[in-house]
């Protein structure tokens, strides 16, 4: 009788240490690499996230190169357009060939900001832009 008193209270004990030790199941590494891996969006859908890191994706309708500004207008040209990646003065030479983008498929990342209501990101580093290959 002691003897499965025994066993039953280390069974209880070693129950209540498995209890607490941290999970590391595959589900919980999944949802702990999706809490840690940016947020993924359509340009169309970039308006809604407005002051979220995103990857946005989408395809290059139009580039327009100003003489302050380099606009990367996504899905439709302006003024329909849904989002722009924009680089200032000060980064274009990191982008010689920005011309070439144009029908491209594309995804920036970044932080969302507004300007004038219109969603977009600044681009300051080449790392921000990925061309992507299209879905054969």
């Amino acid at each position: 009788m002691q003897k499965f008193i025994l066993l039953l209270v280390l069974s209880l004990i070693s129950a209540n240490a498995q209890d607490s030790k941290p999970s590391t199941s595959a589900s919980d590494a999944t949802s702990s690499e999706n809490k840690n891996s940016p947020l993924k969006i359509e340009a169309t859908n970039a308006k809604a996230h407005i002051g979220s890191e995103a990857v946005v994706s989408g395809t290059i309708a139009e580039v327009n190169v100003g003489e302050r500004i380099v606009r990367l207008n996504f899905e439709q040209p302006f003024p329909k357009t849904p989002f722009t990646a924009v680089i200032f003065p000060a980064n274009t030479n990191k982008f010689p060939e920005i011309e070439k983008l144009k029908g491209k498929n594309v995804e920036v990342s970044g932080k969302i900001t507004a300007y004038h209501e219109r969603p977009q990101i600044v681009l300051t580093s080449t790392n921000q832009l990925k061309v992507i290959e299209a879905k054969r």
